[in-house]
């Protein structure tokens, strides 16, 4: 493949996912404009092949790379978090649509908290060929991000929710405490992007956590005065994390495939 085909490739993928982004924004927008129950519905449903399409995509990259090494066992991993938090989705769309329940708490919560250890473990192995690189002031300034978003976050959930049960006060206060975590390696990966030591699959799939974390904190503001439903604008951000994330597998695909097809005709003329 000449270089001026890879680039015209990426430029059109670039352009897909700008597409993608916009178009999804919208949407929810127009949708929301419609009326509020048409939002709820159709916010819903839109949450089924975008998930699943990042789900189809990290399985199809877990079996290209097999179980060895640290990248094949963190694809699988991904492929693990990627199930697990569509799984959530239909959970919550099932409670919401079908049986008119308030999905929080419900067993999708089960789905995204068990989602959290498994992408912890893909960022961790997937950034283990770079630690050489990550020093402790690049850890201790992660960290500190991390913790910045996690009070905030903690004392809305805590504060707003004084007519919870205390489960429910349990629950909501795990969400920030994942967040923070998954933030730390997120926001190393970025650093080692923009200091051009890591790919573009990196920036997309960072910048999707990233957003999934903005996007979490938006949906404990906006809960604390009840005004969060399902096709409220900050599921905009939950629905661009999952295309940020699928679009990040994508390219790594591409990536994957070129490789092998290099070294096929590398082979192919010995």
């Amino acid at each position: 493949m000449s270089k001026m085909q890879t680039r015209l490739e990426k430029i059109l993928s670039q352009r897909f996912l700008l597409f993608s982004l916009v178009s999804t924004g919208l949407a929810i927008v127009i949708a929301e404009y419609i009326g509020k129950e048409t939002a709820i519905v159709f916010t819903n449903w839109i949450f089924v092949p975008i998930p699943g399409a990042m789900l189809v995509l990290a399985i199809i990259s877990a079996k290209k790379h097999g179980k060895t090494g640290d990248h094949g066992k963190a694809w699988i991993v991904f492929a693990v978090f990627a199930a697990s938090w569509f799984i959530a989705e239909q959970v919550w769309l099932v409670e919401e649509l079908f049986y008119h329940q308030k999905p929080f708490p419900s067993g999708a919560d089960f789905f995204y908290i068990a989602g959290y250890p498994a992408y912890f473990i893909f960022a961790m192995l997937y950034l283990k060929p770079f630690k050489n690189m990550i020093t402790k002031k690049l850890i201790v300034f992660a960290s500190l991000v991390a913790v910045a978003v996690l009070i905030p976050s903690m004392y809305w959930t805590l504060e707003g929710s004084t007519d919870e049960d205390q489960f429910s006060i349990i629950l909501g206060a795990i969400y920030p405490v994942c967040d923070s975590i998954v933030l730390i390696p997120a926001v190393i990966g970025m650093r080692l992007f923009f200091g051009g030591q890591v790919n573009f699959l990196w920036a997309l799939m960072l910048v999707g956590i990233l957003v999934e974390v903005i996007a979490d904190t938006g949906f404990q503001y906006f809960s604390l005065d009840n005004s969060m439903y399902t096709g409220h604008p900050v599921d905009i951000l939950f629905l661009w994390s999952y295309i940020f994330l699928a679009f990040g597998i994508y390219d790594n695909i591409k990536v994957f495939n070129s490789k092998m097809n290099a070294y096929k005709n590398k082979e192919e003329l010995r």
